[in-house]
């Protein structure tokens, strides 16, 4: 199925967990916060919170600086 990695058009197999298409996509899941079509997903859910078909994910990566 079609989702949208911060509007990028991304492949993966029906009833994915947000964990399992980070790791599909070889995204590190350190430093990031996550939005599942505007609604953040607290990092203890990404296992069990499942993406559908047409979905966003707004990835944000959190980053050191002054």
């Amino acid at each position: 199925m079609q989702i949208f990695i911060n509007d990028t058009a991304c492949e993966c197999p029906e009833n994915s967990s947000i964990s399992q298409i980070l790791m599909q996509q070889n995204i590190s899941a350190q430093n990031i916060a996550i939005a599942l079509d505007n609604t953040v997903i607290p990092k203890k859910q990404w296992a069990t919170t499942y993406v559908t078909a047409g979905c966003h994910l707004l990835i944000i990566q959190a980053v050191q600086g002054g």
